[in-house]
């Protein structure tokens, strides 16, 4: 008698167990590292150069979609001309505001998903490059 008592107390516990709720973790195993981020420096010819160089990633990424590298490129571009306006204000605040407008033209690129901003962003500079030169 003992013996149908036990494989009934078996067969529940198999039963009871086999219905238990898994939990099953999904959270990221990996850990988020911070960007670096690297200030620029060099001459005023060379600051522009990259000005047009980050413009122009700008275009190539809004032409392609890639909303997550322009928006990177659009912060190097920020940091560029931050380190940019100061070496240039002996030239003329009308040189400060055209290039203001360009780097606005590209933000407005990236922020309200106008690729055709980035492209005559890069097409002005191109202009204002040459007349320094």
């Amino acid at each position: 008698m003992k013996k149908p008592l036990v494989l009934s107390v078996l067969a529940t516990t198999i039963l009871l167990t086999g219905c238990a709720t898994t939990i099953i973790d999904t959270a990221p195993t990996t850990t988020a590292v911070a960007p670096t981020t690297t200030v620029p420096s060099g001459t005023n010819e060379q600051l522009l150069e990259q000005l047009r160089l980050t413009i122009g990633d700008i275009s190539t990424a809004m032409s392609a979609s890639d909303k997550t590298k322009a928006k990177s490129r659009l912060a190097d571009l920020q940091l560029a001309w931050e380190v940019l306006q100061p070496q240039i204000a002996d030239k003329g605040e009308q040189l400060t505001q055209d290039l203001q407008r360009l780097i606005d033209l590209a933000d407005s690129a990236v922020t309200r998903n106008r690729p055709a901003d980035a492209d005559k962003a890069l097409r002005f500079l191109q202009i204002v490059i040459e007349s320094l030169t």
